[in-house]
């Protein structure tokens, strides 16, 4: 089986087009608009939640079969139909074309595939078995999301006003410095609304830690 690179793609504004318009069509352009790409959908029939997409003109809907060409000026084609025929003429075109393709449980079709994810707040935590096992991918995901790991994404807000004071500052800390600060009792401050306490803490910690950044 093929080794993929992980990778986290930015499709804000990027085509992106989905082939098929079922309830696996339905999830890959949920998570597209999730992330503001710009989405069509291409298929005879589509589910009543997708129509309701195209009437609000949140897609665009081409009412018809796929036809070659389609991929023309596409970032990221995903192929969610059960047509084998139709999925061997889009990987082709995606070939041709240069585009990522995702082929819906059809792993050797795809150049990229779709790893389970656990999301929370602004972190996201993707997990991938190679389509070795996407059972073992969702377990992963159920797992982590009641795990108390997750909950570590509640930090992601101060850590990042944390961030931007120190660039302001002119100072940076080590790795391994942000590491240390990151604590459970850290986390359970800011779970009790006691943000100001947490912040304090945090940055009285790093910039104890913190070096002046040599201006040249």
């Amino acid at each position: 089986m093929p080794r993929y690179y992980p990778a986290f793609i930015d499709v804000n504004q990027r085509r992106c087009v989905v082939i098929g318009g079922g309830h696996e069509g339905q999830k890959n352009v949920e998570k597209l608009l999730d992330c503001d790409a710009q989405v069509v959908v291409i298929s005879p029939e589509v589910t009543d939640s997708v129509a309701e997409m195209a009437n609000q003109n949140a897609i665009v809907w081409r009412q018809r079969q796929y036809q070659i060409g389609d991929l023309e000026g596409m970032f990221i084609a995903i192929a969610a139909t059960d047509d084998n025929t139709v999925n061997r003429q889009v990987a082709k075109e995606a070939e041709e074309r240069n585009v990522l393709l995702n082929v819906v449980d059809v792993t050797h079709l795809c150049t990229f595939i779709a790893p389970s994810v656990a999301r929370r707040g602004e972190v996201t935590i993707a997990t991938s078995t190679g389509g070795a096992s996407p059972a073992l991918a969702r377990t992963f995901r159920e797992k982590l999301t009641s795990s108390r790991i997750l909950q570590y994404a509640d930090l992601a807000p101060i850590l990042a006003q944390a961030r931007a004071e120190l660039r302001e500052k002119n100072v940076k800390v080590a790795p391994d410095d942000w590491q240390t600060q990151i604590t459970d009792d850290l986390l359970d401050m800011v779970q009790a609304d006691k943000h100001d306490e947490a912040y304090k803490i945090l940055m009285d910690g790093l910039l104890t830690e913190a070096t002046p950044i040599a201006v040249s």
